[in-house]
């Protein structure tokens, strides 16, 4: 997702490992140490109240981390992220043309208050989320343009629940039987396994949803389609845990869903608290009062120097990647040689460590580090200002045809901060004078939309799910356009790319994606700079599982099912 305009924010850390188990003592041993059961409470801040706890509704991290907790998908990730496994279905076939998914469900699995789930419940639950009415965040581009019949998803008439009644009846979804479920696809998408691990994509209760509602309501109502998930007592999920509390402007209580397939949790409450501030957070955790909490940049120094707070540290990485953007649609930065040039003259190890304390890592590739796809064998756009200036010469761009461009700069400190040193970077290494265009971030928006800028950055992406289709589709020709990150025309990448999207053999996938990823890189399609690691403190006595795509405020959400509080 584009950062700031899906679920992921930005976070900041460095360095490390696919998988980090954060505990006070060694959680492989046997001997778990468990703390009583009142005492098994794990308080976290995510910063935001959720603005809704449909999970099909839902677009944000701070909202996944309750939804994905209370609700549970088909399948999902692998702690290390190499591929899926199964959730709330045991297993899934695929067609041999790739077309047909059968998905066969957890045959003893049940809903929060003990009733069966069934097949009709999956198909109710994807029909819901695919309601044009509801224009829910997560279906476009994940599930109008994979699933049959989902692709007029943009053209219903919301106002007529006709057209949206017949719109979800012609959509390739069925249960044949109380367990299995399928899906049908319009075309051959060999990343739809990593798709139905979204925690958007969940089975709901018709009866419920009407109950709140007051009774039967047209498709076109979506008001009362969403008045159960406005109380605790009606917010009925098939996942580990089940809402207890709903404090509004405070905090969401989670407590284990006791009819859940695979048991019951450890944890007897899960407390996320919606403190805005990230002093007032980190002054919490210091009192007791949260046992996870993020580390403003500003203190990672005091943490780093405190002899008890630099143990419950953690450096986690996150599947987030940033770049500076060129305007590719004029010159002089419709020239490959120019782009990299400015590519070339950054010192990003500088950059992560000097500017962001260590809290990030350079990065002159496109794939994070910590799902597939990550290499750093093509080295075309690392460091080298002798190289960099070579480049800019032959391509017989001078320094004052350059200096009159900008790079265009949100009005915040870490905007400015960053961006200083990487003007800093071009004028010593490269002999130029560019300026920072520093504006509010409201107007920078509106141009970068408009295409009206000449550099822009920090800009980024991160991984809605851990496959490269949702990477290299981003400079796509189509979707490059709609999101302006500069489209420069790359010879064959558009037909590779949509190659490997459809074939059914990951290591053909693989190998394409990497072609795709070194004409990013070798083409300077953008100057890909650093990855960022979030810094955490979590207590000695909590003991999670952290995966690079939990969710930043809450590490360890995906498997908050297994975590516990040791004696303490």
């Amino acid at each position: 997702m584009q950062l700031g305009t899906r679920i992921r924010a930005v976070a900041l850390a460095s360095a490390g490992l696919f998988v980090v188990a954060a505990c006070g003592g060694n959680n492989s041993t046997p001997s778990l140490n468990l703390a009583p059961a009142a005492q098994q409470i794990l308080r976290v801040n995510t910063g935001v109240e959720p603005n809704s706890f449909d999970p099909t509704q839902q677009t944000y991290t701070y909202e996944a981390a309750v939804g994905r907790n209370t609700f549970q998908s088909l399948l999902q990730p692998k702690a290390d992220l190499s591929d899926v496994q199964p959730a709330a279905a045991t297993k899934y076939d695929v067609s041999s043309d790739g077309l047909t998914y059968t998905f066969h469900l957890q045959p003893n699995a049940k809903w929060s208050d003990g009733k069966s789930v069934t097949a009709s419940d999956w198909v109710y639950g994807y029909q819901h989320f695919l309601n044009p009415a509801l224009a829910a965040g997560y279906v476009d581009p994940f599930f109008d343009t994979t699933i049959a019949g989902a692709g007029n998803y943009g053209n219903v008439d919301v106002s007529s629940a006709s057209a949206i009644d017949s719109y979800l009846s012609g959509l390739g979804l069925s249960a044949p039987d109380a367990n299995t479920f399928v899906i049908k696809l319009a075309h051959p998408a060999a990343y739809f396994k990593w798709v139905v691990t979204l925690w958007v994509a969940v089975p709901l209760r018709k009866d419920i949803v009407e109950s709140a509602a007051g009774g039967t309501f047209p498709s076109t109502d979506t008001t009362k389609a969403e008045t159960w998930a406005n109380n605790a007592n009606t917010i009925v999920g098939n996942g580990p845990f089940k809402i207890s509390e709903i404090a509004s402007k405070d905090h969401v209580t989670m407590v284990p869903n006791t009819n859940y397939w695979g048991g019951t949790a450890k944890l007897q409450q899960i407390i996320y608290y919606y403190i805005s501030d990230g002093n007032t957070e980190f002054s919490k955790y210091q009192t007791g009062a949260l046992d996870i909490a993020n580390v403003p940049l500003a203190d990672v120094t005091v943490v780093r120097g405190d002899s008890t707070l630099s143990k419950q540290a953690h450096l986690y990485p996150q599947l987030t990647a940033f770049w500076m953007t060129f305007n590719t649609t004029k010159a002089p930065f419709d020239n490959a040689k120019v782009r990299l040039a400015f590519a070339k003259s950054i010192d990003r190890d500088k950059l992560a460590n000097d500017v962001q304390h260590g809290t990030a890592k350079g990065l002159a590739s496109f794939i994070p580090n910590g799902m597939a796809g990550y290499d750093t064998s093509d080295n075309n756009q690392s460091f080298d200002a002798a190289a960099a200036k070579k480049l800019l010469s032959d391509a017989g761009v001078t320094a004052d045809t350059l200096n009159k461009y900008k790079l265009l700069t949100r009005n915040s400190t870490g905007s400015k901060t960053l961006n200083q040193f990487i003007v800093d970077q071009w004028n010593t290494n490269l002999g130029l004078n560019i300026q920072l265009d520093v504006i509010d971030s409201k107007t920078v928006t509106s141009r970068i939309r408009k295409g009206n800028f000449d550099i822009y950055g920090p800009d980024g992406w991160g991984a809605d799910y851990p496959d490269q289709q949702d990477w290299m589709d981003i400079f796509v020709s189509g979707s490059c356009h709609s999101l302006n990150w500069g489209c420069p025309t790359l010879a064959g990448y558009d037909a590779l790319v949509q190659k490997a999207d459809t074939e059914l053999s990951q290591s053909q996938r693989n190998a394409d994606y990497l072609t795709a990823q070194k004409m990013l890189i070798d083409q300077a399609a953008v100057a890909f700079m650093y990855q960022p690691y979030e810094y955490d403190l979590v207590a000695s006595y909590v003991n999670i599982t952290h995966t690079a795509f939990d969710d930043q405020f809450a590490p360890g959400d995906q498997n908050y099912f297994t975590a516990y509080i040791t004696t303490h």
